[in-house]
């Protein structure tokens, strides 16, 4: 089976979960081409999985403080260009697209009328689960910006509707011992003088910052450490810290549930996905939210201990056995058996 697989490239959570599906893919037998859009050529990604991927503008939004700045997103749209990619692909050679929340490519499958599956978090937005609701171009954009003939939604709880669990990276394992007094703050979205204006007070604890841009050299103020992105040392961190801040994306929390880490987050002012996302953190009782950089909420949070821990199964190989079987017409039994496994 020849596949062509896109993938969102805002963030590191579509390329994390994307990744892990795509190794299963081609694990058993499936030729597997890879388009990005919404970043930059320079993103990171697993080269030994991922080979030579195409990049395309698509569409992103643009963001600074904590917010999203909707006069430069649309500013910044191309709709030219995102009809040219997708009339000037040429994807008649393949047997199936698949979309991580990726427009280009799910807007070639119609055009080439291929069977097209949605797989990522935004796809159980399309089913009646706690959401913000204030904004209804926001469930208009889920419906229409990467359309799919049969979606499968993620979440960290199944709401009775046909959604599976979270996909958890294999590099992800426990550590042996736990630093109480390490935290990961992941906060891209936020400036680094807010961030440092925020961890400054609590001496007593270590806060390891993935905010600098790639190539920077990691850099140290006092109890703050202030690191480059590197996928190795960052999920070292994870195992070994006490806790997590983050804005409210989808795979970092996930990450932390399945490894029983205490989550802390501040979502994306104007992001129907990560306000939604709190909510569902703040129903579900998985972790603690706050709408602004509260110093008041980190000293509260940081006082507590974690007793949550969630086993999710290898969902990423579930989700390539079933794309295999060729039957796409219903996801109910991936759906029963992926949470069966799920503790």
């Amino acid at each position: 089976m020849k596949i062509l697989y896109g993938i969102q490239g805002t963030g590191n959570g579509h390329v994390s979960r994307a990744t892990q599906i795509i190794d299963r893919l081609k694990n058993r037998g499936s030729e597997v081409d890879v388009m990005f859009s919404g970043c930059n050529e320079d993103k990171a990604y697993d080269a030994s999985i991922i080979k030579a991927p195409g990049f395309y503008k698509g569409f992103t939004f643009s963001v600074k403080n904590g917010r999203i700045r909707l006069f430069n997103t649309l500013k910044h749209l191309s709709p030219g260009q995102f009809l040219k990619d997708v009339t000037r692909f040429d994807a008649r050679d393949y047997d199936l697209v698949i979309t991580d929340f990726e427009p280009v490519s799910a807007w070639i499958a119609r055009k080439i009328n291929r069977p097209c599956i949605g797989i990522g978090h935004q796809y159980a937005f399309l089913h009646d689960i706690p959401m913000d609701r204030s904004n209804p171009l926001s469930k208009w954009i889920i419906q229409y910006f990467a359309p799919a003939d049969i979606a499968i939604g993620m979440h960290w709880h199944h709401f009775d509707r046909p959604i599976v669990p979270p996909v958890i990276p294999s590099g992800i394992t426990p550590s042996e011992t736990v630093d109480e007094s390490l935290i990961l703050v992941y906060l891209p979205f936020e400036s680094r003088d807010q961030i440092r204006d925020l961890l400054l007070p609590f001496k007593g604890f270590r806060f390891a910052v993935y905010a600098q841009n790639r190539g920077e050299e990691p850099a140290e103020e006092g109890h703050i450490q202030w690191h480059p992105f590197s996928k190795a040392l960052f999920y070292k961190d994870l195992a070994q810290c006490a806790g997590v801040i983050s804005n409210a994306g989808f795979e970092l929390p996930s990450e932390a549930l399945s490894l029983g880490k205490k989550i802390l987050v501040k979502p994306l002012k104007g992001q129907f996905e990560q306000i939604s996302n709190a909510m569902a953190l703040t129903l579900l009782n998985l972790g603690v939210t706050m709408s602004s950089l509260d110093k008041h909420c980190v000293e509260k949070w940081l006082s507590q201990t974690s007793t949550i821990k969630r086993k999710y199964p290898d969902v990423a190989d579930h989700i390539a056995e079933w794309v295999m079987a060729g039957n796409f017409t219903s996801t109910a039994r991936l759906v029963k058996k992926t949470w069966q496994e799920a503790a």
